[in-house]
């Protein structure tokens, strides 16, 4: 029975790969066709590769507080990070071609680093300070040119399912910039797929969108607090009944 559910998990993983490089190449060409990345990403996470790999993997997708976005006014979206599903859960859900800051290595991946630097989102060197901030700082230019962003400020997927210390990035450049800040939570994805496993497990993603945060929230704050206090409203969105 465990050979039968490790081959059934490794054929799983093969398809969703397979799947990644079909869409990873289709998302290029729209791309050039349209040069529309946030277009392209948004059809791509609501319609062409997210469904078929949450179909592939056996998860089913819950989506609460749609009625708190701001469909119209751009600014950054935080969630917490615990599994590799978290973000194919938050494109599926949310109705709105997001911009990912992702480590740099991803470039390295065949076809889908070329797609996400194609496409537009930002790469970040997460062992150099300075350019790190460089980058975050560019996410911030993509904002005011109407661009939605997404970043998970724990820097990396939870080990052990708890959401870790935000880090100040985020938040420094929400500050410097006047952007609203958009907290959510996806719960139960590290249940299904946990760090360090090719194993998933059926079940039930939710992804949680809480009340956005005006950015006049922040003014009196400095990086730190603020990361603070947006984290605790992703913590309150996580253990919500």
């Amino acid at each position: 029975m465990k050979v039968l559910r490790s081959a059934f998990a490794i054929l799983q993983i093969t398809l969703i790969i397979i799947w990644t490089g079909i869409s990873g190449t289709i998302g290029m060409v729209l791309m050039l066709i349209t040069w529309n990345g946030q277009w392209v990403h948004y059809f791509e996470g609501r319609y062409l590769f997210c469904p078929p790999v949450l179909f592939i993997a056996r998860v089913k997708l819950k989506v609460t507080g749609l009625e708190n976005l701001d469909m119209k006014k751009p600014c950054i979206y935080v969630s917490n990070h615990v599994s590799h599903l978290d973000v194919v859960a938050i494109a599926r859900a949310i109705p709105l071609g997001l911009f990912y800051i992702g480590k740099k290595e991803l470039k390295k991946v065949p076809i889908l680093g070329q797609y996400m630097y194609l496409i537009g989102h930002i790469f970040i060197d997460r062992k150099n300070h300075e350019k790190a901030m460089h980058s975050m700082r560019k996410a911030a230019a993509l904002i005011n040119k109407g661009k939605n962003v997404i970043t998970f400020p724990e820097g990396t997927r939870s080990r052990d399912g708890k959401t870790a210390v935000f880090k100040r990035g985020t938040f420094i450049i929400a500050k410097e910039g006047n952007i609203d800040i958009q907290p959510m939570a996806v719960v139960n994805a590290d249940t299904i797929l946990p760090r360090n496993s090719f194993m998933i497990q059926p079940g039930t993603i939710e992804v949680r969108i809480g009340k956005r945060i005006d950015a006049r929230e922040l003014e009196n704050m400095n990086a730190e607090n603020a990361a603070d206090y947006v984290r605790s409203k992703v913590l309150t969105l996580q253990h919500e009944n």
